[in-house]
């Protein structure tokens, strides 16, 4: 199931991939890198950021951006991708609000805005995913979501 184009995305996640815990409540956000966006990827969660290394690489020159004031909310984790190659292509992905642990999996569906131009990051939505029960719909949070779904998306129905 590769993707051969880099585009925006949102991150999809089915109660499968994360136990039984949902993801959705109104404060949790999910932040990757513009570049290392692969819509409909799957991926694992292969470790969790120290909370000192998160706070670095969410701020710019050492100073917060105007859209994450707190990096210290934010939970990185490493991931890497399943997109077809022998070894995936492994990243970054921020958590506020959720808890992630090493061996999560997930899926990246399509829809996305921008979080900080500063540092890159787009903020996803948060819905169904990878043959879960589909998730419950909700937006994850981000505040914009509405004007990015459509009926069928963010993996509600």
């Amino acid at each position: 199931m590769a993707k051969g184009a880099l585009a925006t995305g949102a991150l999809t996640l089915g109660t499968g991939a994360f136990g039984t815990a949902t993801v959705g409540a109104q404060e949790d956000r999910i932040a990757v890198f513009a570049t290392d966006l692969y819509p409909g990827a799957d991926f694992d969660v292969i470790a969790q950021l120290q909370e000192s290394t998160t706070v670095e690489i969410l701020q710019l020159d050492g100073e917060t951006v105007p859209e994450i004031s707190q990096p210290d909310e934010w939970t990185g984790h490493i991931i890497r991708y399943d997109i077809g190659q022998e070894s995936g292509i492994t990243t970054f992905l921020f958590v506020r609000g959720a808890g992630l642990s090493a061996g999560d999996s997930g899926m990246l569906g399509e829809d996305a805005s921008v979080l900080s131009s500063d540092l890159n990051l787009m903020t996803t939505s948060v819905g169904g995913g990878d043959g879960g029960d589909g998730g419950d719909g909700g937006n994850g949070g981000n505040e914009t979501a509405s004007e990015n779904e459509t009926a069928s998306g963010n993996g509600g129905e």
